[in-house]
């Protein structure tokens, strides 16, 4: 098998265990991964914008505006006017997202740590390594085809 194939083969399957480790935090509550996503972008950076998670999570803004808003009609988050423009809104969790929130982290922290332990000690400095690079090249192209659009539209 040539090597882009085994590359995608690998990520693939590494989509699937990923795929199954998150969603089983998200069933127990009504809210979909996506939301999850969300509410643990929210968790980690409280007061961020609808605009900055678009950012974060590489995602439509109109998208994410959507499921805010779910998320803001079940009790998960609130919206509230940013301090130095009101018309400036930012996200933070009420209570019953920040327990989501330090459940999904503490849940993922344990998950993430089991299969970590699986994997050699002599392998794991450089598992991290070849994660970093794999999340840097993705970032790249992602930069890349957005560069693009931009000059198609200009």
């Amino acid at each position: 098998m040539d090597k882009v194939k085994q590359f995608r083969e690998y990520t693939r399957q590494l989509e699937c265990h990923l795929g199954n480790m998150n969603q089983s935090d998200c069933c127990c509550c009504g809210i979909s991964e996506g939301q999850c996503f969300l509410i643990v972008e929210i968790g980690r950076k409280p007061g961020v914008s609808v605009k900055e998670l678009a950012e974060i999570l590489h995602i439509d803004k109109s998208g994410v505006s959507r499921s805010v808003e779910e998320l803001v009609q079940k009790g998960f988050v609130e919206r509230k006017p940013a301090i130095e423009d009101r018309r400036f809104v930012r996200l933070h969790l009420l209570p019953k997202g920040q327990e989501r929130f330090e459940k999904i982290e503490h849940d993922m922290y344990l998950k993430f740590k089991e299969v970590f332990e699986q994997i050699p000690v002599e392998k794991q400095e450089q598992v991290i390594e070849a994660l970093q690079l794999y999340n840097e090249a993705c970032l790249k192209v992602e930069e890349n085809k957005g560069e693009e659009r931009n000059d198609k539209k200009g």
